[in-house]
């Protein structure tokens, strides 16, 4: 591995920690407040993976000369995976050390959604959607939202691979 290849996986992973460590601070804005990681509120983060990987293909591209689209996606997906991976283990380590209520928080809002939609679902769709919420756990609300974070990020990864892609110069002497 070229000490540029490792600089660059040096940056994607830092910029990584950084996009997971803020996002871990919504989701703790978002507790203080009263409301859930997955509520309605949770749109409050959804910037930051594009963010991140933005500034780690700005830097990707101002170093190279020639950055393909292939390139670029595999880059931001690189970035938006690490920091979704970083982020749920995180938050998954503090939801075991502090009982932070989350999950409650959640049940109560979607029981809330749900007994508004109970004319148009019908009791039984109601009554299995409530045993549903009743099992719910943070860990598959995290998984959950992880598989969530890698499929807006794939998006953002396709919107920014275009944006970034550099190509050869048609002229060499230019």
């Amino acid at each position: 591995m070229s000490k540029t290849t490792t600089i660059d996986y040096n940056t994607t992973l830092k910029y990584s920690g950084y996009g997971a460590l803020l996002s871990f601070v919504v989701m703790i804005l978002l507790l203080v407040s009263g409301n859930s990681p997955w509520s309605s509120a949770s749109w409050m983060g959804c910037w930051i993976p594009g963010v991140t990987a933005y500034f780690v293909l700005k830097i990707y591209h101002q170093n190279n000369s020639v950055v393909s689209y292939g390139n670029s996606l595999r880059r931001s997906m690189m970035v938006i995976f690490f920091q979704a991976l970083f982020y749920t283990l995180a938050a998954i380590i503090f939801s075991l050390v502090v009982n932070t209520g989350a999950v409650d928080l959640y049940q109560t809002e979607m029981m809330a959604n749900a007994a508004q939609l109970q004319t148009m679902m019908g009791e039984e769709m109601f009554t299995q959607l409530a045993k549903e919420l009743e099992n719910l756990s943070f860990s598959t609300l995290a998984f959950w939202d992880f598989i969530y974070k890698l499929i807006g990020g794939f998006i953002v990864s396709l919107i920014l691979a275009s944006i970034f892609r550099k190509n050869n110069p048609i002229f060499e002497n230019e």
